[in-house]
């Protein structure tokens, strides 16, 4: 499948309902689930946001900033997956930060790969983060009964789906577009925060 179509493809599903399900009841001010549902959201927006300054300075041949923005991917991968530890331990965290980190891996390859203009590349990308979606769908299903794998594997495609857009847009020098995509981008990951928390409030309501 041509990498363009495949990335309007995931974008799609930005425009169905990104959760079915809702917190059993709202989080009040200054609880713990509103506390954590801010908490995950700024983790989510900083993934994306050093994601997207990897992306651009790639692009524009900025090593340093290249490599400054690698390194807080990646320390923001870690404190996403240890988040999750007071609730499921710190194998479970393990686990998971191995899976952000194939996430990562297979956006920066699609990254390098377009700079390289390596069609080959691009669509082992494009392979490597379909096939980890799924992996870290399984996984957050696994853990969470209320977290359909189904669902989050939308998600998680539609999120894949962003950042190839997004990269596929700095190279053209479409920021429009990319402006278009950071927008769509924020909100879906405010989305998958949001559900991410409503299924933990669920699951753990002692703890919440």
């Amino acid at each position: 499948m041509n990498i363009k179509v495949l990335a309007l493809i995931l974008l799609a599903f930005c425009a169905q309902p990104a959760w079915s399900a809702t917190p059993a009841a709202s989080p009040t001010a200054d609880s713990p689930a509103l506390t954590t549902r801010l908490a995950l959201r700024d983790l989510w927006v900083e993934h994306i946001f050093w994601i997207r300054t990897y992306a651009q300075a790639n692009q524009s041949a900025d090593q340093k900033q290249a490599k400054v923005a690698a390194d807080q991917v990646v320390d923001n991968a870690t404190k996403i997956a240890n988040s999750i530890a007071p609730l499921y331990g710190q194998p479970a965290a393990d686990q998971l930060l191995k899976l952000l980190a194939g996430h990562w891996g297979a956006v920066k390859h699609y990254s390098d790969a377009t700079v390289a203009k390596d069609a080959k590349g691009k669509q082992a990308a494009v392979t490597e983060l379909t096939t980890n979606a799924k992996a870290i769908a399984a996984f957050l299903a696994g853990a969470n009964p209320n977290l359909p794998e189904a669902t989050l594997v939308n998600m998680l495609s539609a999120h894949g789906g962003h950042h190839v857009a997004q990269i596929d847009e700095f190279a053209a020098h479409d920021y429009a577009g990319e402006a278009r995509t950071w927008s769509m981008m924020r909100t879906h990951i405010l989305a998958l925060a949001d559900a991410l928390t409503a299924a933990l409030v669920k699951q753990f309501p002692d703890k919440f």
